[in-house]
């Protein structure tokens, strides 16, 4: 979170700012104003490894506000995380096995967006899903999670599909490709998308058109030609 000496100019909130060099796979910058001279900065990339060297995506960032023409007058809050992104699994081996009579809920029984790792949306409707069951014992509460963790992992294979198209089908510096192709759909879609709610017309529309990724590379992710996906990190750094 950065205070600066002038106004920054930014009056809504840029979602993906791919405008920068694209070191570590996909990279974008996240932009969020709170006043006219406080801006919350994410800088974030879909790498292939958890690595995260907080030095050099702080002097990143940095630099990005520089080019911007800010002067920071200080820095008032800083994070940093990995978040998982899913290309494939196993769900029994997440749950199956070691579920017992516990209720889980959270990223522990994978309710999360697959490819944001994004996780606060799909607690909240799990939530409500909890409160309206006409039982709330620990057997009952057990059996009406692992169902609704499963319905929701078959529900995110297009989300897993895509994340190995991004990570399989495309070389680390051209995966913005994918992206920069994804944000000219519908704004309706796109929200959908996000939500976890499309539809098989947004995947018919998200998969139509000439790939922006190989052609035989795609097709190769696509049919499973190319062995399971692996599990992808994307490092985030933010101030």
């Amino acid at each position: 979170m950065l205070t600066l000496r002038e106004p920054h100019g930014v009056t809504r909130p840029v979602v993906m700012d791919a405008d920068v060099a694209q070191h570590d796979g996909y990279r974008f910058v996240y932009l969020l104003p709170f006043s006219d001279s406080e801006i919350f900065v994410e800088d974030t990339y879909y790498s292939d490894t958890p690595d995260l060297d907080r030095d050099t995506l702080t002097r990143r960032i940095d630099a990005y506000a520089a080019r911007r023409g800010w002067s920071i007058e200080a820095v008032t809050r800083e994070e940093t995380g990995v978040l998982p992104v899913v290309a494939g699994g196993d769900f029994d081996e997440l749950l199956g096995r070691r579920a017992g009579d516990v209720g889980m809920a959270g990223v522990r029984a994978g309710l999360f967006q697959p490819l944001t790792s994004y996780s606060l949306p799909d607690a909240v409707r799990f939530a409500h899903h909890i409160a309206a069951l006409p039982s709330l014992d620990s057997a009952s509460l057990a059996a009406a999670s692992r169902d609704y963790a499963a319905r929701h992992w078959r529900l995110g294979r297009f989300h897993r599909m895509l994340t190995a198209m991004l990570f399989d089908a495309a070389e680390p510096e051209e995966r913005y490709r994918v992206l920069q192709r994804f944000y000219t759909l519908d704004e309706g879609l796109i929200e959908r998308f996000y939500a976890g709610r499309g539809t098989g017309r947004d995947a018919l529309r998200i998969l139509s058109g000439k790939p922006p990724v190989p052609v035989r590379r795609a097709i190769a992710t696509l049919s499973g030609m190319r062995g399971p996906a692996p599990l992808s990190l994307p490092t985030e750094t933010m101030r």
